[in-house]
């Protein structure tokens, strides 16, 4: 005999599904609730084998029911209760074990009491087979190298297991929004609104859950449990999924500002690790606040470099970093400069022209003229190589 939850704010719909189950000879309900905070609760209290999941319910969902068993170690099956059509319901089979239609049909009952059954025994088989030391020495085991890559394409690889494969481009950007909120827990409405907002509210919700569900899903055949945590209707992603190539590069940019931003060995390093754009095949217009930053960080830095090159008179490097500059940012008319002193300093007085022609032509596409400063410094490289 498997025993079962039941949760749905419709007192006559709680009566007739534990009175199908009953006549199933396979079930006993051990509680009953009208509202998903009480559903947690009973959950955690009488652990049933299966809970039966109303969607729609006051206060807490369904869906919001099975986001936080999602996120607790928890061995009772959920079963998804709903007038939603088929389309909809598919969206979060990966989170249930199965799911009902209303109208209750008894056969459909009967198939799924029959899933429920099978998904316990064997959860219950394979339970003793694990040696008592098992979880002991797994522990001890070190985790799988994790690289989680923002800058540039976003991409998701574990040592021996491969890349992660994205299911859906929202699944993706999903994931994104919680990489580059690093540190943060976002609320549900703030991500329906910044990723559905043109999406009717309960719509968007179900298209959520369909995505965590998802992560969930994917990390965990990658060997990694628990990837996004939920927590009073706030979402974040596990501690090691944070820590991404552009964390390093904002906490490096951050380190160089306390330090002054004055050594060379710093500052090469910094500029080292920005790999490209942020989300750079993508987007996503949330973001556009966190690509201008980083983008910003990037220029100051690589122009900084150039500064403290100029001092050495290193200008092999000072060329290297003002090609690099002039990479991200192809009319800012300092990087310019800066390349036109380089390849003076460096007596490459023919490539100085050249750079000067080719900000000309960039200047030319935004229909403006190069600074009197710029034309200053150019005059002047010229009477030097005259002289």
């Amino acid at each position: 005999m498997i025993t079962a939850l039941l949760a749905d704010d419709e007192a006559h719909a709680l009566s007739l599904l534990e009175l199908l189950l009953h006549q199933t000879g396979e079930v006993k309900v051990i509680g009953r609730c009208g509202n998903g905070i009480d559903a947690i609760a009973e959950i955690a209290r009488l652990k049933p084998d299966v809970a039966f999941l109303d969607i729609e319910m006051p206060g807490m969902n369904g869906l919001e029911v099975a986001e936080r068993l999602g996120s607790a170690v928890c061995d009772t099956q959920i079963v998804f209760v709903t007038a939603y059509d088929r389309y909809a319901v598919s969206a979060f089979e990966n989170d249930a074990l199965d799911y009902l239609l209303k109208p209750l049909e008894v056969d459909r009952l009967n198939r799924t009491v029959g899933r429920v059954k099978r998904a316990v025994a064997r959860r219950k088989s394979e339970a003793p087979s694990e040696p008592a030391d098992a979880g002991k020495a797994a522990a001890n085991q070190p985790p799988p190298e994790l690289q989680v890559q923002l800058l540039g394409e976003i991409q998701v690889s574990v040592e021996g297991k491969g890349r992660l494969k994205w299911r859906t481009s929202k699944e993706k950007e999903l994931f994104a929004y919680l990489a580059v909120h690093y540190g943060n827990r976002i609320h549900r409405d703030v991500l329906l609104d910044e990723l559905w907002p043109d999406e009717h509210y309960q719509k968007a919700k179900v298209y959520l859950h369909t995505c965590v569900s998802y992560l969930r899903r994917d990390f965990r055949q990658l060997g990694m449990e628990d990837a996004v945590i939920y927590e009073d209707e706030k979402y974040s992603l596990a501690p090691q999924l944070e820590r991404s190539d552009y964390r390093k590069f904002v906490d490096a940019a951050a380190g160089l500002l306390q330090s002054g931003g004055n050594n060379i060995e710093q500052l090469e390093r910094t500029v080292n690790l920005y790999s490209g754009r942020l989300f750079r095949s993508e987007d996503y217009q949330w973001a556009d606040d966190e690509i201008r930053h980083t983008e910003a960080a990037i220029e100051a830095q690589l122009l900084r470099l150039t500064h403290l090159y100029e001092e050495r008179r290193d200008f092999g490097r000072m060329i290297a970093a003002g090609r690099r500059l002039l990479q991200h940012s192809p009319y800012n008319e300092e990087a310019y400069r800066t390349l036109m002193k380089a390849y003076a300093g460096s007596g490459k007085h023919d490539e100085v022209y050249r750079v000067y022609e080719e900000m000309g032509r960039r200047l030319d596409e935004l229909q403006i003229q190069a600074s009197d400063m710029t034309l200053s410094l150019y005059e002047g490289l010229r009477v030097r190589k005259r002289g």
